[in-house]
């Protein structure tokens, strides 16, 4: 049956993997979109309050500290970090383009000790058994509607917790893996799959139950459990885990001073360019140029936190790479214009 359905299958699925080039817990600005229940006043504040809430649930890259007590005092008053906003009437609808300032913001999760996502854009893979089943199955419309209902919904939660989904090829070899390990457990197949990819997280969503019958909501499971739960509680559980190893949580009440050494400065432009990107990491309350040497720069910061905190600053900007000669003592770093 899997290989009557492979050229089908393989037209229908594409994989693509997008990198984002700018770290979305560092942007300046941050633009976000709302529909509105009208242009009344209050009308405008409740929708900066479910815009703020929206964009926190990105900045923090949890869900359930976006919607913790920890923010209601954020929540309150949410035109505080408002720097412009833009109604826009569409189709009969009322639309508002809100303008939030990103240090505002980041200084007010640094403050309560909350996370700022600093990762890129997460990839995770799918797979949807019914996709396969009902690409063959044309005349059987109650499962191709809910086949489309639960991509749509993935594709929803992927664009609120800015993940980016991709889905296996299923070409000869994943289809032979699919053959022989299917029938262990999903997990093993997808476990097999994504090493292919170079990918760590997965997803699989199912329609019907053990006996066949279409559930009335979808059941999934991942990559970090095998225990079946709906759609939304498995995405969002899988991508808070995943975002809470690529957070920053500072801790103001900490400083640190530390040496750190940059190569790759052979002119005066650039080393204007690497003092103020240093001098404009959030974790920075000092910065001295110490001294230089041919294409190399020294210099003393004092920041908030551990010295492993500027390490993950760092390690997300793509104009520093840590060399192999650098530790937690010694700092070295090589400066790439971009």
């Amino acid at each position: 049956m899997i290989k009557k359905i492979i050229l089908i299958y393989i037209l229908t699925l594409s994989y693509s993997l997008i990198e984002s080039v700018e770290i979305y817990g560092l942007k300046d600005s941050y633009e976000v979109n709302i529909e509105l229940n009208g242009s009344d006043k209050q009308s405008i504040e409740d929708g900066m309050q479910k815009a703020l809430k929206n964009l926190m649930i990105r900045l923090t890259g949890n869900i359930e500290v976006a919607f913790s007590a920890k923010l209601n005092k954020l929540y309150k008053n949410p035109e505080e970090y408002i720097n412009q906003y833009k109604l826009i009437s569409l189709n009969e609808a009322i639309n508002a383009k809100f303008f939030f300032e990103g240090n505002k913001l980041r200084n007010f999760l640094s403050d309560n000790q909350l996370p700022l996502l600093l990762s890129k854009e997460s990839i995770i893979m799918i797979y949807i058994p019914c996709e396969l089943k009902s690409s063959v199955n044309f005349f059987d419309i109650a499962e191709r509607e809910s086949c489309d209902a639960l991509k749509e919904n993935l594709s929803t939660l992927s664009k609120k917790r800015a993940v980016e989904l991709t889905y296996p090829l299923l070409d000869f070899k994943d289809l032979n893996y699919l053959d022989s390990l299917s029938s262990v457990s999903y997990s093993a197949f997808m476990n097999q799959t994504v090493k292919r990819y170079s990918l760590d997280n997965w997803i699989v969503c199912s329609i019907r139950d053990d006996f066949g019958v279409i559930l009335k909501k979808p059941k999934c499971i991942s990559s970090i459990s095998n225990n079946e739960n709906n759609v939304d509680h498995t995405f969002n559980n899988l991508v808070n885990h995943i975002n809470s190893r690529n957070s920053l949580v500072v801790n103001k009440r900490q400083k640190t001073n530390s040496k750190i050494y940059i190569e790759g400065v052979n002119d005066y432009l650039i080393l204007e360019k690497v003092t103020e990107e240093l001098r404009s990491q959030i974790i920075v309350t000092d910065l001295n140029l110490v001294g230089i040497e041919k294409a190399s720069v020294e210099y003393e910061l004092s920041t908030y936190g551990r010295i492993e905190d500027l390490q993950s600053l760092l390690g997300v900007n793509s104009n520093f790479t840590q060399l192999d000669n650098s530790s937690s003592n010694r700092l070295i770093y090589k400066y790439l214009e971009i």
